[in-house]
């Protein structure tokens, strides 16, 4: 038999039906979906917590040491492939409107980097920045002239920065201004992403042996609350549902097997009417590809537009790593498939036909 033989054959069976090819691809492209489904809703999950944990400052580690930091050795500790950014903060003179003469309002430079960590709005190196709650206090918003015990102060921007949330609250009710200073500086902020201590070590190199005796180097996270009680890493490798690309693959190996050996009459049947096996499996496994490679594909397009609505975020890979698995699988109802013409015998057609199995 040439192989457009075991083709037309094959196709002519989907076509009748003989084969459940509708079916099986039915079963397969609803299941296989709902599993990928849910697996993309816990990743989505996942990535609304991530979300969540970064706009309130968990990524952000603070190193403290009293006037001992080298500020040029922090801000190159964001060249480090563990850590996203980082920059030093100095402390300044307080202010004080004249609106308000009894009020005097802290005062902080912020390297760039550590303006980035904050997603300051148009970060301009010498701008002056002020929080929400005190542009709304102040009745003041980007282009504000204050005067201010110092002179006229233009705000450059608003920035949004909660003190409810559980983070430092110093920046929630101070004027920042952006610049690079070589002064030494007292703390060191650098973003860690999934938030870890493993780039503390990197941080302590940027304290100077010449800086004040004082209390010993302290590494903290920015916001306690949040960056430090969340593993992102491991809560996404041991999710339970990470299992579901295998049991894609188990689901269609085992639904080809299942619905195969239904067929084993018929197989001892063309056996017994002088068919080779090796034809036989030819046209079993042809008419296997054929509608696992259809029901690969529509699972790969259905799984891929479920995972847009789902995942807040698109995944590095995502649709290699669907692809692949697809492969294997339609690998996998192949095998499935021909398990059971491999094990069937012709001398078993009358019990099989006896069993109508």
């Amino acid at each position: 038999m040439r192989i457009f033989d075991s083709v037309g054959e094959a196709i002519r069976n989907i076509r009748s039906g003989s084969s459940r090819a509708g079916i099986i691809a039915l079963i397969l492209v609803l299941t296989s979906t709902a599993l990928l489904a849910v697996d993309a809703a816990t990743i989505g999950a996942l990535q609304e917590r991530a979300g969540q944990v970064r706009s309130q400052a968990g990524a952000i580690r603070v190193l403290v040491a009293d006037h001992a930091i080298d500020p040029t050795a922090c801000a190159s500790l964001a060249e480090l492939k563990s850590i996203a950014d980082a920059g030093p903060i100095w402390p300044l003179d307080s202010l004080q409107l004249l609106a308000l003469p009894l009020v005097e309002v802290p005062v902080f430079e912020l390297s760039t980097g550590a303006a980035r960590m904050l997603d300051f709005p148009r970060i301009r190196p010498g701008g002056t920045y002020i929080p929400e709650s005190l542009a709304e206090r102040w009745h003041a918003r980007e282009g504000s002239r204050l005067e201010t015990s110092d002179g006229v102060m233009v705000v450059d921007g608003v920035y949004r920065y909660s003190e409810d949330d559980g983070r430092d609250p110093r920046l929630a009710n101070a004027i920042v201004v952006i610049g690079e200073d070589s002064e030494r500086a007292s703390e060191c902020w650098f973003s860690v992403w999934p938030p870890s201590n493993v780039a503390d070590q990197y941080a302590y190199g940027t304290i100077t042996s010449s800086g004040p005796e004082g209390s010993a180097p302290q590494i903290a996270p920015l916001n306690p609350a949040v960056g430090q009680r969340f593993d992102f890493t491991r809560e996404y490798t041991t999710r339970a549902t990470a299992l579901a690309a295998a049991g894609v693959v188990v689901l269609f190996g085992v639904l080809a097997f299942s619905f195969t050996a239904r067929r084993r009459m018929e197989v001892a049947g063309n056996l017994h009417a002088g068919a080779r096996r090796r034809h036989v499996l030819a046209g079993i496994a042809i008419e296997t590809v054929i509608w696992a490679v259809a029901t690969a594909i529509a699972t790969f397009v259905l799984a891929r537009l479920t995972a847009r609505f789902l995942l807040r975020e698109a995944l590095a890979g995502y649709e290699t790593s669907l692809a692949m698995t697809l492969v294997i699988a339609t690998g996998a109802a192949v095998i499935g498939a021909v398990i059971p013409v491999i094990l069937t015998r012709e001398d078993r057609l009358f019990v099989l036909f006896k069993s109508r199995a």
